[in-house]
């Protein structure tokens, strides 16, 4: 196979986020702010902790910090502390956040279906193995 995967990979990720991008601006968000709100508004477990959306968007801990210091600065999410724990935050969605949820669950819900729909039914099942298997098998 003479492709270079990363590269079209790379293209791929490219459009999927100006896409959302474009979306998100329309909220004064960014597309990852757009996405850890679509994260947070559905946990995959009842309680969210900033190492929670490092491991969730594979980012480092001062990238993390960073966007959680803007959200925070700009409303969009709370940090509760924890009562056994003084150093550990709780990451909850602001009022204002809620408000944008429905719309930004929509959004991500046909973002997702206009990506999958160019692959048969099949195709998506591997095509989403296989993307849950790369970071993974890449990490070092």
């Amino acid at each position: 196979m003479a492709h270079d995967v990363a590269h079209l990979i790379k293209v791929a990720s490219n459009e999927i986020s100006r896409g959302i991008n474009t979306f998100a601006g329309k909220y004064g968000l960014t597309g990852t702010q757009l996405q850890i709100i679509h994260y947070l508004a559905n946990p995959p477990k009842e309680t969210i902790y900033q190492k929670d959306i490092e491991q969730e968007f594979n980012i480092r801990r001062s990238t993390a910090t960073n966007i959680l210091k803007t959200m925070e600065k700009d409303e969009l999410i709370i940090r509760r502390n924890v009562k056994n724990d003084s150093r550990l935050k709780r990451i909850v969605l602001s009022d204002k956040s809620k408000d944008m949820q429905d719309a930004i669950d929509k959004f991500m819900e046909a973002n997702d279906q206009q990506i999958l729909s160019a692959l048969g039914t099949l195709e998506r099942h591997s095509f989403i193995r296989a993307l849950k298997k790369i970071p993974q098998k890449l990490k070092k």
